[in-house]
């Protein structure tokens, strides 16, 4: 047995083992399974005009999680839609979901070993972030499955199919437009890198190193988008087939009057500069084995004392930051009611300690963003 059907066999079994322990020691609805759960119970029965209004996403996992156990209906081997079987949907995702990522690291590096390519995976799949939620009914693991689905069919070039994933997976939680939007970017890029494409209008160059700042990313930035237009006949096959997507994410803001379905009062979009903040010391924390060098501090010093007016802009960054931070922190209601999701006790214990370690943490932040520019 190869390494990649042998760790998915020991996935399966790791995921199988521990939903039997939840289901026996949460053998009722969960947090927001409160919701969740009822609601597909409904599907189940038929009824499709029933809306719970405290839900936030759209019906996609209720549908699919009704198709997938439909043949369960039939047979009647087991309880329809009990909490056990719909909790079951998503560790079919958290397989197929390894077996996606297998897939994009063959495609993305075809020369690295599988074997290596197979840990990675596995890896990627036990992303603790995502991972828990495997094991409850929740939208997660059925939205990652459905967004790894859309890209590794862009990466194959199939862009019909990889827009009916996309649209899947924004039918199970509607941010994901998001991700589509980079979809047909990495497509577009991938065509317009083509050396097949003799008649592609301009180039895109590779910028290494030392090249690397924020003039010459926003100057390719600007090259990118000019080539875009100019290629526009080349890229019609790329843009037609996401274009059906976002007409119809389009179409459901104006009919639901914005972006959250539901409770609209309590998920109200704001600006907040400082989530920027948290994502780059996220970024640098899960990938340090790979960006973080033991010269790293040693050079941020030494650019600091030795380089001229460095000094000067560090300070003026750090205050623009400090600026930002007090004008934009929000602390949601939910933040701190809901003790499954990390950011309840980092936000505990860390940022609710005392109201200047919001500013102290400048510099990690600054440090953070530092060693990934340096690693990009």
């Amino acid at each position: 047995m190869s390494t990649k059907f042998l760790l998915l066999a020991t996935h399966i079994i790791s995921i199988t083992t521990i939903s039997h322990l939840v289901n026996k020691i949460v053998p009722s609805p969960y947090m927001d399974e409160v919701f969740h759960v009822p609601q597909a119970q409904n599907y189940c029965e038929g009824k499709y005009s029933e809306w719970d209004p405290k839900l936030t996403t759209p019906p996609g996992l209720y549908i699919i999680s009704n198709i997938i156990i439909y043949p369960s209906y039939v047979t009647r081997l087991v309880d329809f839609c009990s909490i056990e079987l719909l909790r079951a949907t998503n560790l079919l995702f958290s397989a197929g979901s390894y077996v996606l990522l297998w897939s994009i690291l063959n495609h993305l590096h075809p020369y690295q070993n599988s074997n290596a390519r197979a840990v990675n995976a596995l890896s990627l799949s036990m992303f603790p972030i995502n991972w828990f939620f495997n094991f409850l009914y929740y939208t997660d693991s059925g939205s990652t499955f459905f967004v790894l689905l859309a890209y590794l069919l862009a990466l194959k070039r199939k862009h019909w199919k990889s827009a009916v994933a996309a649209g899947v997976s924004v039918f199970f939680r509607q941010t994901n437009i998001i991700w589509v939007l980079f979809i047909m970017g990495v497509s577009m890029v991938d065509t317009l890198s083509d050396n097949d494409n003799l008649h592609i209008h301009g180039s895109l160059r590779s910028i290494k190193g030392a090249d690397v700042t924020f003039r010459t990313a926003f100057r390719e930035i600007a090259n990118f988008t000019m080539m875009a237009i100019r290629n526009f006949k080349l890229l019609v096959p790329i843009y037609f087939p996401y274009a059906f997507v976002f007409l119809g994410f389009i179409a459901f803001m104006k009919w639901n009057g914005g972006i959250v379905l539901g409770d609209k009062s309590n998920h109200i979009a704001t600006i907040h500069f400082p989530q920027i903040f948290y994502f780059i010391s996220f970024a640098a924390i899960f990938s340090a084995s790979v960006t973080l060098r033991h010269n790293h501090t040693r050079t941020l010093i030494s650019l600091v004392t030795l380089k001229k007016g460095l000094g000067i802009k560090l300070i003026l960054t750090m205050s623009v930051m400090a600026l930002l931070i007090y004008l934009y922190t929000y602390e949601h209601p939910f933040l701190l009611s809901d003790n499954r999701h990390y950011t309840f006790y980092i936000w505990k214990n860390i940022y609710r300690k005392h109201i200047i370690v919001r500013y102290l943490l400048i510099p990690a932040y600054l440090f953070a963003g530092w060693v990934l520019w340096d690693s990009i």
